[in-house]
């Protein structure tokens, strides 16, 4: 082969050497670019970003007051949501309840628990059917708040003095507080069972028309609250009713401690680890 020839070779094969390699740079700048890695950008996982931990800690850091308003009457607020338990009527003695309430629950329908009228514009839940023959099966949830009942009766003879009677039990969160009403009698195996385990305890303790000093300390035995908290006795308001004051319940106890008429404030954390007895005192009312 002459040198002419041989150089027409060289020439050819550098040719098709160059297109090659550039057909090859251009596929890949053609391809997806490199993008330089930002040391401060946040890596999400494949299913998206990470819950806000805030709200979580919104809904365990939930507030939860209760303040007395006199004889079996509470006001339980969460989170700006209020349930008012057991309200009663002008002729007790008290004076006129009325108050800004979301909820209203009644124990029985007796006057000095089922004023509704007390919280207008409130929605009621009664504990008994409305010819207060019966129990009415109470299962509610509101928000991070569950409610429901256990049937109970107002005395020892099964109903037959007095009638029926609903504890009413509020679920929020691991927290239990649980209002007996007009509880007449020392609870049953099965009725502990459904109520317990309970950290705050609403007990009548007057006597006469409810559980006495002594069955009250009965019942507390066998709850077994963080707190108990008494009500349906004799005060000032009620001088002339047929029942006793607080002593007999109190004297026998230790941790007694005694609360103002403000709400109170109540936590998991600042429960007490053995039993005790706050007596609060009735709001001012207006």
């Amino acid at each position: 082969m002459s040198r002419k020839k041989i150089l027409i070779v060289l020439l050819v094969v550098m040719a098709i050497t160059a297109l090659v390699s550039y057909r090859i740079v251009m596929e890949r700048q053609a391809g997806s670019p490199e993008v330089e890695e930002d040391p401060n950008a946040i890596e999400e996982p494949e299913n998206g970003p990470e819950p806000d931990v805030r709200e979580e800690l919104q809904v365990e850091g939930r507030e939860i007051s209760l303040q007395y308003l006199g004889h079996s009457s509470f006001l339980l607020e969460v989170d700006g949501f209020s349930i008012l338990m057991d309200p009663y009527s002008p002729q007790v003695g008290y004076g006129t309840l009325e108050v800004e309430a979301d909820l209203v629950t009644v124990s029985h329908e007796h006057l000095d628990h089922n004023y509704v009228a007390a919280a207008p514009g409130a929605r009621v839940i009664r504990g008994l059917t409305a010819d207060g023959l019966g129990w009415d099966d109470i299962s509610l949830s509101i928000g991070k708040i569950n409610i429901f009942n256990v049937p109970t009766y107002h005395d020892e003879a099964s109903g037959k003095m007095r009638g029926r009677n609903s504890v009413f039990i509020f679920d929020i969160g691991e927290l239990r507080l649980v209002h007996l009403g007009d509880l007449g009698h020392v609870l049953g195996e099965s009725e502990v069972e459904r109520i317990a385990p309970v950290h705050v305890l609403m007990v009548p303790v007057g006597g006469h028309y409810t559980i006495d000093a002594g069955e009250a300390e009965k019942v507390v035995e066998q709850l077994s609250p963080a707190v108990a908290v008494p009500m349906h006795y004799r005060t000032e308001a009620t001088r002339n009713w047929p029942i006793s004051g607080l002593e007999p319940f109190l004297e026998s106890r230790e941790n007694v401690r005694k609360k103002n008429s403000k709400p109170v404030y109540i936590t998991m954390e600042e429960l007490p680890e053995t039993t005790e007895v706050w007596v609060m005192e009735p709001a001012e009312l207006d």
